[in-house]
């Protein structure tokens, strides 16, 4: 039996100007108010026993107006920008980016979730100009836009929008050309939202089959942070996507990730963007579900490391 669970502990203090200059010297760029995230393990025979995970900054700026809340860890580039899909937040790429350190990566809270100021946004192309926005506010080198479900479609409108001369690549992961959604899904969170209720578990095929029910949890709380208004918008602006018929026109490369137990957004999509981009490198993860940003991050962070 398991005798322990992860708890997730967050901090957000306000630090002299002398620890700002600690920080930087450590490579962590802090602007303000700095909110520090732990993850504790608990042993059940006691506190002082415990055991110590690595710990997240998540950084808040002024960006065009708004705060805007995302997770940063400096190191060598080109950068990663990882924009999360619908209903999640930023915390959905912490294992992927814990298993890559010494990499300058970044994991962005789009608007009206977990710390970024609302409203939420009604569209991809809006998403894709808060984006924009945020990288000419905070990078000056390369970088690279990795885009998981409804991100990999901020991603594509990135590349085809972008006229930033930084953008070396994007990495598409378990997304489409064109994402559909039941509308099952979008009937069950308009009606949540008007109940006021929590958020409603998310569709089957999510994860893959055996996948440990701890990540399930931890991956449940942390959309907590996304209220189901924002969710909703989120699954709404996932049903309007289509550029099915402009991917020709992306001339960054592009890598390509899906899995083969992914009831959502099915390999068949990875396959159709693989023979339309024309400089792409397509993997299929043999049993990797919807979710394989998490279930799937040490296999996902080498792929990265040793593609872009």
């Amino acid at each position: 039996m398991r005798n322990r669970r992860p708890y997730a502990l967050d901090v957000r203090v306000r630090l002299p100007l002398r620890s700002h200059g600690e920080l930087r010297r450590a490579g962590i760029a802090v602007h303000g108010y700095v909110r520090a995230r732990a993850f504790l393990s608990l042993p059940s025979r006691g506190i002082g026993q415990c055991k110590r995970e690595p710990v997240s900054v998540v950084e808040t700026r002024q960006i065009a107006g708004r705060a805007v809340a995302f997770r940063h860890e400096s190191g060598a580039g080109p950068s990663l920008v990882c924009v999360h899909g619908s209903a999640d937040n930023h915390h959905v790429y912490d294992r992927l980016l814990d298993a890559m350190p010494g990499r300058d990566r970044y994991a962005i809270n789009l608007p009206g979730r977990a710390g970024t100021d609302g409203p939420a946004l009604g569209t991809a192309a809006e998403m894709e100009a808060f984006l924009s926005r945020f990288v000419e506010s905070e990078l000056d080198g390369n970088y690279l836009v990795v885009g998981h479900s409804l991100g990999g479609a901020v991603a594509i409108e990135h590349a085809l929008s972008s006229r930033s001369a930084g953008l070396v690549g994007i990495v598409l992961l378990a997304t489409g050309a064109r994402l559909r959604v039941h509308p099952m899904i979008l009937q069950l969170f308009e009606q949540v939202a008007k109940s006021g209720a929590a958020i409603p578990p998310l569709p089957p095929g999510l994860y893959q089959q055996g996948t440990d029910p701890e990540l399930v949890e931890e991956a449940s709380k942390h959309r907590e942070l996304t209220p189901i208004e924002t969710a909703g918008t989120d699954w709404r602006a996932a049903n309007s996507f289509d550029r099915m018929q402009d991917l020709p026109k992306i001339r960054v490369p592009a890598l390509i990730v899906a899995g083969t137990q992914d009831a959502l957004t099915p390999a068949k999509y990875a396959h159709y963007l693989a023979a339309e981009i024309p400089n792409s490198d397509l993997h299929i993860l043999g049993g990797a579900g919807h979710m394989l940003v998490m279930e799937r991050a040490a296999e996902l962070a080498e792929l990265l490391s040793q593609r872009v």
